[in-house]
């Protein structure tokens, strides 16, 4: 596939009432990027507008689509675990379900950031609100991996990792402008011979493998954290964590949420809601009582290495981690993940 027919192919996903998003150019103007992300405005490094991030943002024409390597801002969380979603509304002893679902196209997608989807799908599993959006999704990933500053375990593209990542169509760059096609589900095949394009190689979904040099490693940080707890880390940290979660906002991986139940003024109405919540914040671990499980800064951030380098391991046999660096990207005190774990690898 070259350029010129992605570009048609991206048209003919709108015209196929596809919402298409992928990453696309930070605006240079500021006004203009507060207006789109508040959040990405206030917490963008200095220099980044021009030279760093893409923003994951709604494709409206084929050239905007930015197919480098550069890693999106936010990852794509977001689509497949919504920061707030409404579960359900109910009448009386009825549930009401208002939704309006679109056809939604993620382009672009790297081998990270399908990593991560990988980790959703194992987690929601049984969740029936996952699973109908996830069905709604077509995963068009893309072969070329972010620079080491936000690739640290040096996750690079081979096509026999194909069978263990998660997507519907994948491009693989040959060259520039130049792609090899694959496909890696029915729903990627129909997608392709619909747009009319036969040249690609289907790859069956084998599931999720542990991955090689990235696995000693891991190994190592599991045995680390559950045998050779180091308090003095964590206390370090907690020197300089304010605690404001943004670490995993942006984080691809972390998909903590609480459940809140709104009734409303009228009788026996209300709705339920999914919101996205943070173990950095203090009211996340308490209980009836105020008991809190975790009840220091410390205890914290020692809570949410463990879970992604030890307990999720320990769960899924792989790393809840894929190594984007965007924790420490938009920490505002600085705490980097690469320190962290080497401090714990050595301390």
């Amino acid at each position: 596939m070259n350029q010129a027919q992605l570009e048609r192919f991206v048209s003919y996903l709108q015209t196929a009432n596809w919402l298409v998003f992928g990453p696309k150019e930070l605006p240079k103007d500021k006004d203009e990027l507060e207006e789109i992300s508040p959040f990405i405005a206030a917490h963008l490094p200095a220099g980044k507008a021009k030279t760093g991030f893409t923003l994951i943002g709604r494709i409206t024409r084929p050239a905007e689509l930015a197919l480098d390597n550069r890693l999106p801002f936010y990852s794509f969380k977001r689509f497949f675990v919504p920061d707030k979603e409404v579960l359900f509304e109910y009448q009386d002893t009825a549930l009401l379900d208002k939704k309006t679902r679109h056809k939604v196209a993620l382009l672009g997608m790297s081998i990270l950031d399908l990593t991560a989807v990988n980790l959703y799908d194992q987690v929601f599993e049984k969740d029936a609100y996952y699973q109908t959006r996830r069905r709604q999704l077509l995963l068009v990933g893309h072969s070329a991996v972010p620079e080491i500053a936000n690739n640290i375990f040096e996750r690079q593209y081979e096509e026999d990792i194909l069978e263990h990542l998660p997507f519907d169509i994948f491009l693989a760059e040959e060259k520039r402008g130049k792609f090899k096609v694959f496909s890696g589900s029915l729903k990627g095949q129909r997608v392709l011979e619909h747009f009319g394009y036969s040249d690609y190689e289907h790859v069956q979904f084998s599931g999720p493998v542990k991955e090689g040099k990235i696995d000693a490693r891991l190994d190592r940080l599991r045995n680390r954290l559950k045998k050779h707890h180091n308090p003095q880390i964590w206390e370090e940290l907690a020197k300089k964590c304010i605690e404001c979660g943004k670490c995993t906002l942006v984080c691809p991986t972390c998909f903590c949420f609480r459940i809140d139940d709104k009734p409303s003024l009228g009788e026996k109405s209300g709705q339920r809601k999914r919101c996205w919540d943070s173990c950095f914040y203090r009211e996340f671990s308490e209980v009836g009582g105020g008991h809190k499980f975790l009840d220091t800064t410390a205890e914290r951030i020692h809570f949410w290495y463990f879970h992604k380098f030890a307990r999720i391991p320990d769960e899924f046999d792989f790393m809840g981690c894929v190594g984007c660096h965007r924790c420490a990207n938009v920490c505002p005190v600085g705490i980097d993940i690469v320190k962290v774990l080497k401090d714990i690898e050595e301390k």
